[in-house]
């Protein structure tokens, strides 16, 4: 039988440290019993154990100095989660009746969770063609297949003429928190050059996670 020691208070026999216990003992607060130390200070070690969170109701927001919560946790549906943004001056020149990809257009995002949508703007700028005859401009958005439908600008009969803009949306859900690489493509519709950012335009494409 557990021998029972009964008093009001303990002191240490000398200074002010009172152990209670041997390294490795258990202390026990039984069932029912309540450990009032609101007035007092409790210094807990320096790496606590591994415990639940779900009790944790008062924990408020401004108390979190330092870390960083993921973007999944902070979103509401529809909230936008990260933007990035690509944006060039340069050239590109082109003959080719295949896409191909429109110089220094081009942006990687990593979407925090399978459920977030991609928003993907592309605006490109100063599109002429280099002959004399009719040609054109097709542009798409391009992430592993054509996501935005080509587009087609038609009509440019002189050298360097009508320096035409257009822009470009599309939004997918990839379903994916691996690395995704869009871009903006164009192509010639003859047997001429075309240009793309034929005056040192400013063309850009802008990429959104949104939370789904």
């Amino acid at each position: 039988m557990a021998s029972v020691l009964k008093v009001d208070k303990l002191d240490p026999q000398s200074g002010t440290a009172l152990e209670i216990g041997t390294s490795g003992d258990t202390v026990s607060i039984p069932s029912g019993a309540t450990l009032d130390i609101s007035a007092s200070t409790l210094t807990p070690p320096a790496t606590m154990p591994a415990s639940s969170g779900v009790n944790l109701t008062a924990l408020n927001a401004t108390q979190l100095t330092s870390g960083t919560v993921p973007a999944a946790r902070l979103s509401g549906v529809g909230t936008v989660l990260q933007v990035i943004r690509a944006s060039t001056t340069t050239i590109t020149t082109t003959s080719s009746t295949s896409m191909v990809d429109i110089t220094d257009l081009t942006v990687n995002i990593t979407p925090s969770a399978t459920s977030s949508k991609v928003y993907v703007i592309l605006n490109v700028m100063g599109m002429a063609s280099q002959g004399s005859t009719i040609s054109g401009v097709s542009l798409r958005i391009y992430r592993d297949s054509d996501i935005s439908g080509e587009v087609m600008n038609i009509g440019y009969g002189t050298t360097d003429a009508l320096n035409d803009c257009a822009t470009l949306t599309a939004l997918e859900s990839p379903s994916s928190t691996s690395e995704l690489t869009y871009k903006g493509q164009c192509r010639n519709r003859e047997a001429v050059n075309v240009r793309v950012n034929n005056s040192s335009d400013t063309s850009s494409i802008t990429v959104m996670e949104i939370a789904g």
